[in-house]
Parts: C-alpha cells; sequence; structure tokens
C-alpha cells in the first residue's frame, strides 16, 4: 500500500487540534494553538515549557528534550504550573521539534463554563463535550438513587452503632484499653475494668476527690433522663473525656472515658499559636496539603486587601500571583511546597487593588503521627521598604566600595584570625602585593617582622573591647624594603552588631620619619652649634634662636619670641645700608649673606656674619626664615690688624727696596770699579807679571764676578714676590727656546723639547726665570760625554705638569729637600751662587704650584713642576 502523506495549514491543523503545542530543542514554546490562550492567559511564544507546565505522566526524571522525545507515541498528561489545569494528549516529531496534540480534561460542564470555553473552541471530533454531557445526566438520574442511598446507609451505621456499643458493654470487665466505669443513679460504683482501676483521684473544676467522692459529686451533674452526657476531668496528670450513657431500664448509667490529653495539649498550642498568629503584624495563613487557605490572621487581609471570606479557600497562588511576580522565584515556593519541605522565598506579592508588594514567604509543613503533611504554615512579612533600602544600600555601598578602591589611604579589613578579606588599591600600591596576593593571607605574617607582630597582636586585643586607636609600625613591602606604616585602627562589626574583625586604614609615613630623623639630627646640630642659629616666620618675626644665640645677644627665649631681630640688635654704628639689605632681600624672599654690627641686650657692641635663606611649602609659598650667624668680632679686630701690619709692612718693604737698590748700587760701584783695575793692571803689566801672580789676579776676578752675581741673585729673590705680577698668555715653547739661545751650552750637551707645551697665563719674566735656572744647572753639571736634558709636559684635567730631565752625575737623596734652600750649592760651589733653585722654588709657590725632584746618582734628575691651569 502507497505512503499516505498529509499537508495542512495552521488553519486547518487549528480545527483539528486547537490545544496543539509545539516545542523546540531548547524546551522553549515556539507555536501553540489558537483556544490554548482561553485558558491559559499568561502564555506567549517563547515561554520554557518548564516554566509553564509540569508532566505528571509518564513519569519523569530529567527536564530535557531527549528525555521528553522518548515518549513519543505514549499517553501524556500535563497540567499547568500556575492552577493545575490538566491536558492530556500525546507527542510526536515534527521537523526537529516535538509536537504535542491533545485537549484539555474537565470533570464537569461547570468547568467549562467557569473557563468561558464553548463549544468553538474545541475540535469537532473532540467526543470530551459529549461524554460531560453524558456525565451531566447521568449526574441528575443518579443523584435521587444517591440520596436513597445516604438514607439506607444512615440506618446501617445506626444498627452497626448500636450493636458497637452493645458489643462494647459485652467487653466491658477486662478488653477496653479505655477506663470503663458503671455507677448507679446515686454515684455508688458498680463496676471498673483494669483500666479505670488505676484512677484513684479526679480533678474537677479545680477541685480533688478520692474515686468515691468524685462519682457521688459528679452524679449531680449527670442528667439521667438524657440518653448521652460528656464532662472532663484529670486523673493521675493526663485529661480524660468521658462519655455517660444512662440506662434507665437497668438503672445504671455507663460511663466510657478516653485519655484527650494529647488532644488537649495540641489544642492550646494551637490556641496560643492562633493568639501569636492573630497579633502577628506579619501576615499568616495556614493551608491544607493542596494549598487551600484554611485559616488567616488579619494582618494578612490588610496586606492584600481582601477579605477572610474571599481568602479562605483559595490558594496563595490565587491571592497573591501578579504580572510582576517572577516565575522562577515562584517555583522556588512550590517545588519545597509540594515535597512538604520548608521554604523561604522572596517575591512580588499582588493586592486586590492591582498594586504590588515585595514579599518574605516562609512557610513550614505541619506533620500527623505518621509523618506525612498534614498542614501547612506561612509566615507574609512585607519587605517592600526593606527592599527599596537595600537598593539604596546597593547603590551607597557601590558608591563607597569605588571611593575605598579609589582613595589614596590603603584600606585593609581582617577577620577575627588577622586573615584579610578586603583591600583597596593603595593599600597594593603600599605594599607591593596585588589584591589576589593578600586575599586569605594573615597581614602580620606576610607583612610584618617580629616586633610588629606583637605590636599588632596587642591592637586586636583592644579592638576585641571595641577600642579604636592609631599606632606606627615597621614592615617588609613585596620588594623587601623596610617602610614605616601610620596605622588607624577600629574593630568591624556586622549587620547584626557582632565584632567580625578589624579594618585599618593605612598611611606610608617612611619619607616623614626619615625627615623627622633628619629635622631631629638638623635640631641637635642647630642646638649645639657654636654658631647662632635663628627661625623666624615669613614676616621676619623670630619663632625660634639656639642657646648660642641666646649666650652671643644676651636675651632670653621669651624676650625674642615674635620680635624682628633689627628692633632688639640694632643700634647707632649699625649701617643703614645693610639693614636695607636684608630688609629688601627677606621681602623677595631671597638669600642673604652679609655682615652687620649688633648690639646685645647689655649694650655689648659685636660683629655677626649672617647666612640666611627662605623656607617654602609645596605650593612654592614663603613659610618661614633660618639663619646662622657667626660672631666675627675677633675676626674684624684680627683683619684691622692685619690692615694696619700689611700697610707697615709694605712700609717696610718698600723701605728695604729702597735700601737694597742703595746697597746694590754702593756695593756693586766698587766691584767694577776693581774689576777694572785688575783688568787694567793686567793690560798693562802683561809681561812682567809670572804666572803665578797672573793666577792670583785671576782668582781675584772670579770672586769679584761671583760677588756680582751674588748681589745681583740677592736682590732677584727679594724682588720675587714684591714686583707687581703681569698675567699674560705664556708660550712655555717659546720661552723654552730664548733660553736655549741665550745661555751658554756646552757643546758635547744637547738640549731637546720632547712634546708640544702649552700657552700658559703667567708674568713671563718669572716663568723665564724658573726654566732658565733649572736648565742653566742642569747644562752645566753634565759630566758625561754626550749630555742630554730634556723638556716635557702633560697636560692633565687641571694642572700642566713639566718635567726637565738630565744625565747628569744625579742628587743624592737626602740632599733632594736641601737644594731649594736659600745659599744651598751641592756642586761647584766656585760656580754657584746657592741661590738658582731658592728662586725657583718661590716662583713656584707664587703660583701656588709645586716642584719636587726624582734622581739616581749616577744616572741624572729629573725636576718636575706642577702648575694649576687657573
Amino acid at each position: 500500500m502507497a505512503q499516505l502523506e498529509f499537508k495542512f495549514g495552521e488553519e486547518s491543523f487549528n480545527k483539528l487540534f486547537p490545544y496543539f503545542i509545539l516545542i523546540d530543542s531548547s524546551l522553549t514554546l515556539t507555536t501553540f494553538g489558537r483556544s490554548l490562550p482561553k485558558i491559559y492567559p499568561e502564555l506567549k511564544p517563547g515561554t520554557l515549557f518548564t516554566d509553564a507546565f509540569r508532566v505528571k505522566k509518564p513519569q519523569i526524571t530529567n527536564n530535557s528534550f531527549k528525555e521528553f522525545s522518548s515518549f513519543i507515541g505514549q499517553l501524556v498528561v500535563i497540567e499547568s504550573v500556575v492552577d493545575g489545569m490538566v491536558l492530556r494528549g500525546q507527542l510526536e516529531s515534527h521537523d526537529g521539534q516535538l509536537l504535542f496534540v491533545g485537549s484539555p480534561w474537565f470533570n464537569s460542564m461547570n468547568e467549562v463554563a467557569e473557563r468561558n470555553l464553548t463549544i468553538n473552541d474545541f475540535s469537532i471530533s473532540d467526543p470530551l463535550l459529549d461524554l460531560l454531557h453524558v456525565m451531566k445526566n447521568l449526574e441528575i438520574s443518579a443523584q435521587e438513587l444517591k440520596e436513597t442511598l445516604i438514607t439506607i446507609n444512615n440506618q446501617r451505621n445506626e444498627l452497626k452503632k448500636a450493636n458497637k456499643e452493645i458489643h462494647d458493654i459485652a467487653l466491658f470487665p477486662t478488653q477496653n484499653p479505655d477506663p470503663l466505669i458503671r455507677i448507679d443513679f446515686d454515684g455508688n460504683l458498680l463496676k471498673r475494668n483494669p483500666a479505670a482501676d488505676v484512677l484513684l483521684e479526679f480533678t474537677h473544676n479545680g477541685e480533688v476527690y478520692n474515686a468515691a467522692a468524685f462519682f457521688k459529686h459528679i452524679i449531680g451533674e449527670i442528667d439521667v433522663e438524657k440518653e448521652r452526657y460528656i464532662f472532663e476531668a484529670q486523673s493521675g496528670g493526663k485529661y480524660y473525656s468521658f462519655v455517660c450513657k444512662s440506662l434507665r431500664e437497668e438503672k445504671y448509667i455507663n460511663i466510657y472515658g478516653r485519655d484527650i490529653t494529647e488532644q488537649k495539649e495540641t489544642s492550646a498550642e494551637l490556641e496560643r499559636l492562633s493568639l501569636v498568629a492573630s497579633a502577628n503584624e506579619n501576615g499568616i495563613v495556614f493551608t491544607y496539603p493542596n494549598g487551600e487557605i484554611f485559616w488567616c490572621n488579619d494582618a494578612y487581609t490588610h496586606l492584600t486587601g481582601y477579605d477572610k471570606a474571599f481568602i479562605i479557600g483559595k490558594t496563595p497562588i490565587e491571592i497573591g500571583v501578579c504580572a510582576q511576580t517572577n516565575k522562577s522565584e515562584f517555583s522556588k515556593m512550590l517545588t519545597p511546597f509540594y515535597s512538604g519541605a520548608p521554604f523561604e522565598v522572596e517575591l512580588v506579592h499582588g493586592r486586590k487593588d492591582g498594586s504590588y508588594f515585595w514579599s518574605r514567604t516562609k512557610g513550614q509543613p505541619i506533620f500527623d503521627e505518621q509523618g506525612n503533611v498534614k498542614q501547612y504554615f506561612a509566615m507574609i512579612e512585607d519587605i517592600s521598604l526593606k527592599k527599596r533600602y537595600d537598593e539604596s544600600l546597593e547603590i551607597e555601598k557601590s558608591k563607597y566600595q569605588s571611593i575605598i578602591a579609589n582613595m589614596n589611604l590603603g584600606l585593609l579589613e581582617v577577620d577575627l584570625n588577622d586573615v584579610i578579606t578586603l583591600s583597596n588599591n593603595s593599600f597594593s600600591e603600599i605594599s607591593g602585593y596585588p589584591a589576589g596576593d593578600l586575599i586569605g593571607k594573615k597581614a602580620s605574617a606576610l607583612l610584618m617582622p617580629f616586633e610588629s607582630q606583637q605590636i599588632l597582636q596587642s591592637k586586636n586585643e583592644m579592638r576585641l573591647e571595641g577600642i579604636t586607636d592609631s599606632y606606627e609600625v615597621k614592615v617588609f613591602n613585596k620588594q623587601g624594603e623596610k617602610r614605616h606604616w601610620l596605622i588607624s585602627g577600629a574593630p568591624n562589626y556586622d549587620l547584626n552588631g557582632n565584632l567580625v574583625g578589624s579594618i585599618g586604614i593605612h598611611l606610608d609615613i617612611t619619607e616623614q620619619k626619615l625627615q623627622e630623623e633628619q629635622l631631629y639630627i638638623l635640631s641637635l646640630i642647630a642646638e649645639k652649634n657654636i654658631n647662632a642659629v635663628v627661625i623666624s616666620d615669613k614676616d621676619g618675626k623670630l619663632e625660634w634662636a639656639n642657646t648660642s644665640f641666646l649666650e652671643m645677644s644676651g636675651f632670653a627665649m621669651e624676650e625674642i619670641v615674635g620680635r624682628k631681630p633689627g628692633e632688639l640688635l640694632q643700634g647707632p654704628d649699625t649701617n643703614p645700608d645693610t639693614v636695607a639689605y636684608l630688609k629688601e632681600r627677606i621681602k623677595k624672599g631671597l638669600p642673604f649673606n652679609c655682615e652687620i654690627v649688633n648690639y646685645s641686650k647689655s649694650g655689648r657692641k659685636y660683629w655677626v656674619s649672617i647666612q640666611g635663606q627662605a623656607l617654602y611649602n609645596k605650593r612654592n609659598e614663603v613659610v618661614k626664615f633660618f639663619a646662622i650667624e657667626e660672631d666675627v668680632t675677633a675676626k674684624k679686630e684680627m683683619e684691622h690688624q692685619r690692615e694696619f701690619l700689611m700697610n707697615s709692612l709694605a712700609k717696610s718693604n718698600k723701605e728695604l727696596e729702597d735700601y737694597a737698590a742703595i746697597v746694590s748700587h754702593d756695593l756693586k760701584s766698587p766691584l767694577h770699579s776693581i774689576h777694572s783695575l785688575i783688568a787694567w793692571i793686567k793690560e798693562d803689566n802683561d809681561k812682567e807679571f809670572n804666572a803665578q801672580t797672573l793666577q792670583y789676579l785671576g782668582m781675584i776676578e772670579n770672586k769679584v764676578e761671583k760677588m756680582d752675581h751674588l748681589i745681583e741673585g740677592i736682590l732677584t729673590y727679594a724682588k720675587i714676590d714684591k714686583v707687581e705680577v703681569t698675567l699674560e698668555n705664556v708660550s712655555t715653547s717659546e720661552i723654552i727656546n730664548n733660553i736655549v739661545n741665550i745661555i751658554h751650552i756646552p757643546t758635547h750637551v744637547n738640549v731637546t723639547i720632547k712634546n708640544e707645551l702649552p700657552i700658559i697665563k703667567g708674568d713671563r719674566y718669572r716663568v723665564q726665570q724658573l726654566f732658565q735656572n733649572i736648565i742653566s744647572n742642569a747644562v752645566n753639571y753634565i759630566d758625561k760625554p754626550e749630555g742630554v736634558v730634556e723638556v716635557a709636559c702633560q697636560n692633565l684635567p687641571k694642572h700642566y705638569l713639566f718635567s726637565i730631565a738630565d744625565n747628569g752625575p744625579g742628587i743624592a737623596k737626602e740632599n733632594e729637600e736641601k737644594i731649594f734652600k736659600i745659599f744651598q750649592s751641592l756642586g761647584n760651589r766656585d760656580k754657584s751662587t746657592g741661590l738658582g733653585l731658592s728662586i725657583v722654588k718661590k716662583i713656584v709657590d707664587l703660583y701656588q704650584g709645586e716642584i719636587w725632584v726624582e734622581s739616581e746618582m749616577g744616572k741624572g734628575t729629573t725636576f718636575f713642576i706642577k702648575l694649576n691651569k687657573s
């Protein structure tokens, strides 16, 4: 047989299955039949199947598309999660989705009418309506039969009840566990079963009776004309309910007792609970296991706007669900409710007037003796204000968290075990640890040496007592650097006021501590300084002075504070120009350096040298001045004495120079005359004098020449530091070449310049004297067949280092210092005056240079001359 294929449009499919549901692989409703919204008004495409329905049959373990697909071809019963409305049908596969085709299940036509459904809302082929009509007719026909059966059944029950009472009486003596008592119409005890024998005393209406007296008492309350009479009494710590049945023909009464202690206690508990619930400001409801409310307090009616008559018989779903109710939160309540478990949920609860409020609903099942849920107790609290407060609190919390995270001070929270629970960015910056390395670590162990840990331990003990304080500790950052922190610590409490740890604000004061130490050292230096030290404000008024200033001025500290130094110290001989200079420099915030005449408190006049400077803040504003003052009175007096002595010395030197010139003239004139006379005598008597006489005359000539050189050398030595120095650019290379040309150099001696010689600042005459005396000595005393004199120079950063080396006989170590002294000659004393190297030394000293000699006997000598470039 050929396979049939059917194609329907959506309109045609709706006629056949007006309650169909199409479900995709994510269990989302893609579309549904046209009649379905009439019974589920809130149903929309895109709704999760599990938010709208649950599967009652077959049994389902996992809400998944795969498991749903396994039910294809089976009877499937689903119900609404809102009101329990049932649909019966089957699942089929359709284009990778699941198609549910079925229809709602009603028990009567009344239910159809309540849903506002008509025949047009059903498929024409749906037999449900026909079936309901038949059932309706059957219900009417069956009603009469039912009433007849009820009558017969009541009669039968009465008969059974009578038979049971007769049977109970037959079993009276021994078999009934409840107390059974028989008394006559006078209250005398006739018979008791074993359960009644143990009841020796009875309490009734607050009076205590023994057994015999009690029934004498109670017979007065029993109406023997009534078939049944009930009373209650206590015995043996239990409550009993007694049913009295009068048997008038037999003239006795059977009293049937029942232990109602548990019911009494339960009733009392329920009465107390009812009183508490009624007085509770929160809404209280009691429901049956199916969710139907059978009791509520007044607070619940005020919360919802409904009266009790409307509420009783409804479910909390029917009363409270509104458009704003979150369905997922709602399911958090339904799941534990249907499983008999407690629940607590926050959701939006509707009111009669269409408004709504945020509620916190707490539910608690009440179980019977078999452990089955017999009731549900629920409390509904209006938390709208708290919700608004929480929202506001979250906003504030977010704002303050942002402030805390970005504030310049380090913040740290720790629990009671010193474990870090929170830190901000600034704390990470000062500690070097990112937040991830801090959270969960013990703060003291991570950051502090042992001594600081001991301090922190004592502070944590103070936190336990609720004490807040500030303290300083030494810590190590992540890089191992030692830092100083100032910590302001306080106890940290939760919302219930319980101490949960500590919170601290941290400031890195390492730089301040260093500054404090420096300031302390500076203050010690200032205080112990032999010079006076003063500090003034920006207007020049004194704030502090050290002991040296007080001793020098003669004033006490309280006498100078707030006063300007000029008011205290200046007097007649104080230079007004110096005072004006100081005022101008202070006004402009500039450094000052001067000498001024001051007067002490006693009037003593003294000179001080002042060096002062302004102190600025971070905004570059002058905040203070400080100055160091040195008593230079003695120095001034010495300067006056020196000036006097210098003038006297200059006068003496002038007189000495004049005297030397006169002496030189007076000494040299006779010498020249003697020299000329000897020369004439030798010329005139050249033939007459024998060799010895000529030798003597030659010796006289040599002595006269030496005497002339000696006088010239003395004059030169004396004038070196007396004649005014003329500074000019002097080419040392040119000087050396000139010297080689003018002095007598033996033929076996060669003078060379090794490298380029510099141009120096100096007096040309003295520079020539310096080099000429050294080179002359060198060429005159060389004893080698080939004599060498070498001149060189090294260009150092701040100096020129000249060297004059020869290969002469050398100078002994013990004589290296002597050669620079006046009239010291180590060679041929006939040729030397002993002044040449003394003149060299004096010229080098004049230029603040250095000269020294290095020599080796038999090999030669090198003279070194170091001259400043400036």
